[in-house]
């Protein structure tokens, strides 16, 4: 695998992505009792978006640089703000945050995280991004096997995140297959699974087989910054919940729009849909 997410850092599908993250985060913790997450793909955990992969293409600057001084953003993108910004205490953006160090930051003594990457430097990176503290568990595997290995957790609830480097031209299927086995060993869990937009009949495919091997209610987010084409750079990404927590299709709703408008510099768009 020779992908490194360093090179698109911050850029609007992390912005989407991790904006969502915090929403199912943040609503797992209405109760009291322990979660867990398992993050499948986890990469190196923070980013430096002064450094030199950040720098050779700089997406992050039409991603949460457009956003990062904005003055009263929806409540989504506001959240979302607020745990960046935690990580740049200078108050500039300096350093971007990666799933699994966002997660760590919102995890109570009785929640877990479980980290997979097995890619050899994004895991070392990894472990030394992260807190050394017994709920936090980074995983030198592969996040596929994860599904079935790390499945269901034993705290009983909880969220998973796939957000695989989709360098394989199966990945789509293999993604939604590899949903079906966890589904059946945690059916009741949430399940945040972001995919590139770039065509739109692989996405509808995709989704159609993660009905078929389970998934029941499916809420899907999709935001474009520029027209996606198959073969041209990633203008536009999707995120499908699985068991969407409530309140997040509402919050959605009003933050897509924002965002298109916000991170585009050409035609944007948004869409938001419900099995």
């Amino acid at each position: 695998m020779n992908y490194r997410h360093a090179f698109h850092v911050g850029n609007h599908a992390d912005v989407l992505k991790h904006a969502v993250l915090l929403f199912c985060l943040n609503a797992l913790k209405r109760k009291p009792a322990p979660f867990a997450v398992l993050d499948t793909h986890a990469g190196r955990g923070l980013y430096d978006l002064a450094g030199a992969e950040a720098e050779r293409s700089p997406e992050w600057r039409d991603g949460i640089g457009r956003l990062w001084s904005w003055p009263d953003p929806p409540p989504l993108v506001a959240r979302y703000l607020e745990a960046v910004r935690s990580f740049n205490q200078d108050g500039a953006p300096g350093v971007y945050p990666g799933s699994p160090a966002l997660v760590t930051m919102q995890l109570r003594e009785d929640d877990v995280l479980m980290a997979c990457e097995l890619h050899p430097e994004e895991h070392a990176g990894l472990r030394r991004a992260l807190p050394r503290q017994p709920n936090v568990q980074v995983h030198g595997r592969d996040g596929w096997a994860a599904l079935s290995a790390l499945l269901p957790p034993a705290q009983r609830r909880g969220l998973v995140l796939i957000d695989p480097p989709y360098e394989a031209p199966d990945e789509l299927a293999l993604a939604a297959r590899a949903l079906g086995a966890a589904l059946k060993r945690f059916g009741h869990g949430t399940y945040l699974w972001w995919r590139p937009l770039k065509s739109e009949s692989a996405l509808a495919a995709a989704d159609a087989e993660a009905q078929a091997q389970g998934a029941k209610e499916m809420l899907r987010a999709d935001l474009w910054t520029a027209t996606p084409t198959p073969e041209g750079r990633l203008v536009g990404s999707s995120v499908l919940l699985i068991n969407p927590p409530f309140g997040l299709e509402d919050e959605l709703r009003e933050a897509l729009p924002f965002l298109a408008e916000a991170l585009t510099k050409g035609q944007s768009g948004w869409r938001l849909s419900t099995n």
